[in-house]
């Protein structure tokens, strides 16, 4: 009985052998394994490649050098990984068995990388959303400090103008600034004014007075948006004045931000009473008395 079950299991060991050696892989030959992530590698350099924008002949320069890469990476050239594929092909269950081990690496490989693109296009749009509302928290595109003196080459009135049709603002536009008047400022009527402009050629105008200070004073000015429209651009003037009187302002801490519809007015402004006129006027309800 023993000699039996003995002489069985010497068969059965036979058989195997006989079997792996059927697919013997010469010396220095990857196993089918390898030989597989090797495959797996050129087929998805391939397919990414493919659609490389640019002229054929770019492209072609571009995979061939990947591949290069993808051989070097496991040890090998191309002349040797040629004669290596021959030998594989030459034996063709091998060969089949090798391919399936491919599809089901590029299997598990495709679901990976629709998870890393899936996370990678949250991650933009994440760092898009991000982007866009640190640009509503201010909308002010140069140096949040100025200096306007009568002598420079700049309007003194310091007018601005922002493009902002891709942004679809909505709710309210806040200007704010601090203003420091110097000694020598001569000014007179000093306002800040902001102005929203539409697809429909209807623009929104506010203004605000400023009181002329040798202490630094902060000044806002709010703007209600249409709620039917989105405006094309925004501009306004951070010091406009009705004379030619000399000016000498220190301005600092401007900033432009998009508010929500909950933000509280200001008492000295109120919504215009006609949403068709080309350039709607808010003004101050009573004119604030400035201090020299």
């Amino acid at each position: 009985m023993k000699s039996h079950f003995f002489f069985n299991i010497i068969v059965i060991a036979l058989l195997l052998s006989s079997g792996c050696s059927r697919y013997k892989v010469p010396a220095g030959y990857p196993k089918p394994n390898e030989m597989a992530q090797i495959l797996a590698d050129i087929y998805v350099v391939d397919a990414t490649l493919t659609y490389l924008p640019g002229s054929s002949s770019a492209r072609n320069k571009e995979i061939t050098g990947s591949y290069r890469y993808v051989l070097e990476r496991h040890g090998l050239t191309s002349a040797e990984f040629d004669t290596i594929r021959k030998w594989y092909v030459s034996h063709p269950d091998l060969y089949q068995k090798v391919y399936e081990q491919v599809l089901e690496r590029l299997s598990n490989a495709d679901a990976d990388v629709k998870i890393i693109i899936e996370r990678e296009k949250a991650a933009a749009e994440e760092a898009e959303k991000l982007a866009i509302q640190a640009r509503l928290n201010n909308l002010w595109p140069d140096s949040t400090f100025v200096r306007v003196y009568d002598s420079d080459s700049t309007d003194s009135r310091y007018p601005f103008r922002i493009e902002v049709d891709t942004l679809a603002l909505s709710g309210r536009v806040r200007l704010r600034a601090g203003y420091k008047f110097l000694r020598s400022d001569e000014s007179r009527n000093t306002r800040m004014m902001l102005s929203a402009f539409y697809n429909d050629s209807l623009a929104d105008t506010v203004y605000k007075d400023i009181k002329i200070s040798f202490q630094r004073r902060v000044e806002e000015l709010v703007l209600k948006l249409k709620d039917d429209t989105i405006p094309k651009y925004i501009d306004g003037f951070l010091l406009l004045q009705d004379s030619l009187n000399k000016v000498s302002v220190e301005i600092d801490d401007i900033r432009i931000r998009v508010v929500p519809d909950s933000l509280t007015l200001p008492s000295n402004a109120y919504k215009p009473e006609a949403d068709n006129v080309v350039d709607t006027v808010i003004k101050s309800r009573r004119p604030e008395t400035r201090v020299r």
